[in-house]
């Protein structure tokens, strides 16, 4: 599946014509939804605070380059989304490492579009000790990993100015449990997402 992706990229690449150009690209979104992996009680003493982590759910931060063209534009991203939620004695985290490849098709102010995201070594890890209500001492811990999973995005973006974009993302996923397979956590989520494409003097349009 991969060698076939790096293909359909390489055809694509060289498909364009010398009219476009190869730029840097930082990004920054967050994501809600997913399957609830873990619940976290802030206050041992407050049994209503409780948060969730989520499989699809997270801050993400990523970097690239764009391949920018009059009508399309195609984005390659690298980078590092999580989440973390603390209570008083202990704190858990979902992470993974990002891969995805986008086309977008730009019309005035608008790009819109979709590509494939692969998610490699999803983990989520912690460890919470103390005294539950009777009094007794417990320690949980965290320690799943799933295995790289392969999804799809649709993606659309507004531009602000030649440089900076904002918009809205769909993300399609599915994780499993390395140890036991049958066990799958759901990553489909909605973002919001900002980014920021080096090489160009930003005005408003």
């Amino acid at each position: 599946m991969l060698k076939k992706i790096s293909l359909l990229t390489f055809l694509t690449l060289a498909s364009l014509n010398a009219s476009e150009s190869l730029k840097p690209i930082l990004q920054m979104g967050y994501d809600f939804g997913g399957t609830t992996l873990a619940t976290v009680e802030r206050d041992n003493y407050d049994y209503s605070s409780v948060n969730k982590i989520r499989a699809g759910q997270g801050l993400s931060l990523e970097m690239g380059a764009v391949v920018d063209s009059p009508n399309l534009e195609l984005q390659f991203l690298i980078g590092y989304k999580f989440d973390n939620e603390s209570a008083s004695n202990g704190d858990v985290t979902w992470d993974l490492i990002p891969f995805t490849a986008l086309a977008l098709f730009k019309s005035n102010r608008w790009k819109f579009g979709g590509g494939l995201t692969y998610h490699l070594n999803p983990a989520l890890e912690g460890s919470f000790t103390g005294y539950d209500q009777n009094g007794d001492y417990f320690h949980d811990q965290a320690d799943d990993e799933y295995e790289n999973a392969l999804g799809a995005v649709a993606q659309m973006q507004y531009r602000l100015t030649n440089n900076f974009s904002m918009g809205i993302k769909g993300t399609f996923i599915e994780y499993k449990l390395k140890r036991d397979n049958a066990v799958t956590a759901q990553g489909n989520t909605v973002g919001v997402n900002f980014s920021y494409v080096f090489g160009e003097r930003s005005r408003f349009r």
